[in-house]
């Protein structure tokens, strides 16, 4: 690749990081104007024969092409003013989300992989003093089949809407603490939408555990909410770690429009090499796929929701 070609490249970034699309496309009208001017005589002639409409036509496009940078420098300085803050927020909104994960997997297994925090203890404690046979060697992977477990395990049904009920408010909660000064510094909705795509999930998924819907003779969730209610649950817990790596992604992109120095900066997009050891090889593809196709994450979460709701009669 040469030189020339390279630096053409350059060019067109940083064309695009000064102007939005109507700068771009006034900048484009106002070169137009001045390559057919000087290299075509028939172009010449019309601007000749009529230079009142063409000098108001060039002064239109240059102001519009000045108001486009104008507005674009002012701001990417808001944008870095702003910068701190919005890192801020972001973490705080990530600590609740992984919060909200160790409180999934606390409801299945009565622990975390991680340990406790102040934001899981409530559920540790809840867990302890439960009743419930909890697996002194928990394998995290095996979620579904654990799901398949508790789920017909009275035992686990009071201390498992107890934990869930945390769960929910723990992302609800977060969601209202962080998400509006997220937006004020400049944050990205598809950040916030999938986590708060999540809190939805959670109550969902809370529906099945209310007592109406409890049955007396067994004393867990009604059979017909088995099957997708485990579907919704392992979803959630995906959902955790796909609304962390977007958070990480935005606040360190390993390209973007912010322009970060130094080993903040990643070579590649991050991921939580951690937790997804914790996952199953086929929870892993189906985050990368999200990862890949927001649209998609949208489209089987929403419709796992349905699949319980299919079961909740209303009055709710």
């Amino acid at each position: 690749m040469g030189k020339g070609h390279l630096k053409g490249l350059r060019s067109a970034a940083y064309l695009k990081l000064i102007l939005n699309p109507l700068g771009i496309a006034s900048a484009t009208v106002l070169i137009a104007l001045i390559v057919t001017e000087a290299g075509f005589s028939s172009a010449r002639h019309v601007y000749s024969t009529y230079p009142v409409t063409f000098g108001l036509v060039t002064s239109l496009v240059t102001l519009v092409l000045t108001l486009s940078v104008v507005d674009q420098i002012v701001e990417k300085r808001d944008e870095a003013q702003w910068e701190d803050v919005r890192g801020i927020t972001l973490k705080g909104l990530n600590d609740e989300v992984r919060a909200t994960r160790d409180l999934l997997w606390i409801g299945l297994f009565g622990q975390s992989p991680f340990g406790f925090t102040s934001q899981t203890l409530r559920a540790g404690e809840v867990a302890a003093c439960s009743s419930v046979s909890w697996p002194p060697r928990p394998v995290f992977t095996d979620a579904d089949g654990r799901l398949a477990e508790v789920l017909t395990d009275k035992e686990w049904t009071a201390a498992g809407t107890e934990i869930l009920h945390l769960a929910t408010q723990q992302i609800r909660e977060g969601l209202v603490r962080w998400a509006t000064m997220t937006a004020l510094a400049h944050g990205d909705h598809r950040i916030l939408s999938p986590a708060a795509r999540l809190a939805d999930m959670l109550e969902t998924m809370e529906f099945p555990f209310a007592a109406q819907r409890i049955v007396p003779e067994t004393g867990c969730v009604n059979a017909d909410f088995s099957e997708p209610l485990r579907a919704l649950w392992l979803k959630a817990i995906t959902t955790c770690v796909y609304v962390e790596e977007n958070l990480v992604r935005d606040l360190y992109p390993a390209e973007g429009r912010r322009e970060r120095p130094g080993p903040e900066r990643p070579a590649e997009p991050w991921t939580s090499k951690q937790v997804r050891k914790r996952l199953s090889v086929d929870v892993v593809q189906e985050l990368d796929a999200w990862l890949a196709d927001q649209k998609r994450f949208e489209r089987e979460t929403k419709q796992r929701q349905d699949d319980v709701m299919r079961f909740v009669e209303w009055p709710w």
